[in-house]
């Protein structure tokens, strides 16, 4: 799951198989400059974000957007995404959900996700916070938060495993 506060609030999440994550991490972490610990899309030079972009839309992932509509502060437009990923995941069931660290909101995500995954859904599926260099597939949501903030042609690269918009009040 990433982000991007640019317009309006979004929330990225993609769904990866576990059968297919350590090929997609293999091929992503292939895309580092020497030097480089992760990718972050809006450092990247164009022939990088191609590069990268391609393996994305070759994953077989399913990517949902949240959307949050109108005047909201980042925290509780945050809030309203997580939660809703949260009630998502009650039927998706996924063995865990990963979220980029951001040491000042992790305290609210747990809560938040705790509070909606419910007493079966929390010895089911887990959830925690990394930095972007500890996990490649952080910097898959990553890069289509920077093609929905960019558009066309960025978002066409990307547009076959975006499975659902979800917009929030």
């Amino acid at each position: 799951m990433d982000e991007t506060k640019a317009g309006r609030f979004i929330v990225v999440v993609a769904a990866v198989s576990t059968a297919v994550l350590g090929v997609a991490r293999k091929d992503l972490r292939q895309q580092l400059r020497a030097g480089q610990r992760s990718l972050h899309f809006t450092k990247e030079s164009n022939s990088s974000r191609r590069a990268v972009l391609k393996i994305i839309a070759d994953l077989p992932i399913e990517v949902t957007v949240y959307r949050v509509s109108g005047k909201h502060g980042s925290r509780e437009s945050r809030e309203r995404c997580i939660r809703a990923l949260a009630r998502d995941a009650v039927n998706a069931r996924p063995r865990r959900i990963v979220l980029e660290r951001d040491d000042s909101l992790q305290v609210h995500d747990e809560r938040w996700l705790y509070e909606e995954l419910g007493p079966g859904n929390r010895r089911d599926t887990e959830y925690l916070h990394l930095n972007r260099h500890d996990d490649p597939m952080l910097w898959v949501p990553d890069a289509i938060a920077w093609c929905i903030q960019k558009g066309r042609p960025w978002l066409d690269e990307v547009a076959n495993v975006i499975v659902r918009t979800v917009d929030l009040p």
